[in-house]
């Protein structure tokens, strides 16, 4: 019971809107292919690695005459153990994955995007790329000349200690000598000169700005505000961790503020203030900190997932009707002047013509064709029946394309949007933002782990306006006030679809808790009763 879709159409890819393709994706991952972004200027080198090749790998390394005692067999054992722990991802291969194959380095310094690894950037969804945009952008946008070079600097301070590289980026990263290096970074280092230095240059596709201004100028200025003031503050390693906890909540939330603010242009015909470029963080992601099964702060932690998974689900439709409507520009008379708009603009501007003939004569056509194509399969009334049942309930060409679509499309589609918010929260990381069983989405829940909490501190204690520099202590207030403008995080008010007497209860539980895991993290002493007198002291200045 098939309906036929033209090829053209199969694909759910709206990279215009969504920026990135919503996916599984791994922040670990891709952040070696992003470092080469970072190194290269924007552009990247195809690799010149086998990943079939470990052994090669190991060997050429456990013959270096700074590995000594690993030239035994015993000591290629030990070194292969160290290696698969605590440098290098190894995945299966073949049928029952008997055979050994190498993923992905683990990005312990600038230098890992030598290893070639992942082989392929197609399952980072573009992430990598969209962060390297958003921070140059937001270089530029602080006046810094040459942002790209500036970021290099950047993150060399950042994570670069002990590495050389030569000719402008395009020479091989190499240990540099530097002492007193993290043994792990070290081996990490001494394994990756055993690689050939990718050569050639791959330009990267350029990017618009998406539909959602405010969305990516805070994801930029985020990621830059945890680069110029922790950079060269904390090590690496620590530095790494901090870095991935905050890029992985922002990919998370961009087709969360990009799927509410589309819903609201549809049904309200405006932009909102995402979409403008101003304002705060929309959303209202309540977050347990009770660690309580089953208690009312728990489930109201696990409505908000349950919530936002449903907004995530009607986001497929949506797609699809704005891709419909963006493909009738090019027949359209204003279309050029409509692509001369920015995103936003342009959304907005189609959506107040959607009901023009012009605009409508495409998705008419491919109705069309797909009441042709099914009709001509043989032994497929069912399908039939189904393409009928749309065009009768459904008006406009537009809307009976998007139903039918989503109808024959939709089970991938949200397949696909499911893994994106199950991976990006975290929820197998440390600093995952999500918990709960990944086989039932029942149980899934916002509940923030130690290592997210930390990064989110490190950024809610920076100086404003990029100013390098922190807060040594802030009021507990202005800290949660901060969480909610700045990440939509919610944690001592229910949000207001869901507020009740008994929510309210429930948050008061959950802010207690709250000071009980800062008090953990030693950020907290909560000596004076009064809210307005708590105050909450930076990480950093705990262990200082």
């Amino acid at each position: 019971m098939t309906i036929v879709v033209p090829k053209d159409l199969r694909s759910l890819a709206f990279p215009e809107l969504t920026l990135v393709e919503l996916n599984d994706v791994d922040v670990d991952r891709l952040l070696p292919h992003l470092w080469e972004l970072v190194v290269r200027l924007g552009v990247a080198a195809p690799s010149k690695t086998d990943p079939d090749a470990y052994l090669s790998y190991l060997n050429a390394l456990a013959g270096d005459e700074r590995m000594v005692g690993f030239g035994d067999e015993r000591g290629r054992e030990f070194l292969d153990g160290w290696l698969r722990s605590s440098v290098i991802r190894i995945g299966g291969k073949g049928r029952g994955h008997a055979e050994v194959q190498m993923d992905h380095v683990l990005p312990l310094t600038l230098a890992s995007y030598r290893a070639g690894l992942p082989k392929t950037r197609t399952r980072h969804r573009r992430a990598e790329r969209l962060a390297y945009k958003v921070m140059v952008d937001e270089l530029a946008r602080r006046g810094v000349d040459r942002p790209l070079f500036r970021l290099r600097e950047l993150f060399t301070a950042a994570v670069g200690r002990g590495v050389r590289i030569e000719q402008n980026g395009q020479g091989p990263a190499q240990y540099d000598g530097t002492p007193d290096i993290d043994i792990n970074a070290l081996l990490s280092l001494y394994f990756l000169e055993t690689f050939p230095n990718p050569v050639g240059k791959t330009p990267a596709r350029s990017m618009g700005d998406g539909p959602v201004p405010a969305a990516t100028r805070q994801f930029g200025m985020d990621l830059l505000d945890c680069l110029t003031v922790y950079g060269g503050r904390l090590p690496a390693a620590g530095f790494i961790d901090r870095f991935a906890a905050v890029l992985s909540l922002h990919l998370f939330e961009l087709p969360l503020r990009i799927a509410t603010s589309v819903r609201h242009l549809l049904e309200r015909g405006e932009p909102t203030a995402d979409m403008r470029g101003d304002g705060d963080n929309p959303l209202e992601i309540y977050c347990d900190f009770t660690r309580s099964a089953a208690s009312p702060s728990e489930e109201l932690a696990r409505l908000c997932a349950q919530r936002d998974l449903d907004v995530m689900r009607a986001f497929l439709s949506d797609r699809i009707t704005l891709r419909a409507l963006h493909d009738s520009l090019a027949v359209h008379p204003d279309g050029p002047a409509i692509r001369d708009l920015s995103f936003a603009e342009a959304l907005t501007a189609l959506v107040a013509r959607r009901d023009d003939p012009l605009l409508q004569a495409g998705p008419a056509f491919q109705v069309n064709t797909i009441v042709r194509d099914t009709a001509a399969l043989a032994e497929n009334d069912a399908s039939v029946a189904r393409v009928d049942a749309v065009r009768r309930h459904v008006k406009s060409p537009l809307a009976q394309l998007s139903a039918l679509l989503t109808e024959e499309l939709g089970a991938t589609g949200v397949k696909n949007q499911t893994a994106w918010f199950w991976a990006t929260g975290g929820a197998q990381k440390p600093y995952g933002l999500i918990a709960g069983d990944r086989g039932s989405r029942r149980s899934w829940r916002y509940a923030p782990s130690d290592d997210l909490l930390l990064a989110l501190l490190l950024l809610s204690f920076t100086e404003p306006d990029g100013h390098r520099g922190y807060r040594s202590e802030m009021p507990i207030a202005d800290l949660l006030a901060d969480f909610h403008r700045r990440f939509g995080i919610l944690i001592a008010r229910p949000p207001v679809a869901y507020d009740t007497a008994d929510t309210r209860a429930a948050a008061a539980n959950n802010v207690e808790a709250f000071k009980r895991r800062l008090q953990l993290l030693g950020c907290f002493d909560g000596l004076s009763d009064d809210f307005s007198a708590q105050y909450v002291r930076h990480p950093l200045e705990v262990t200082a």
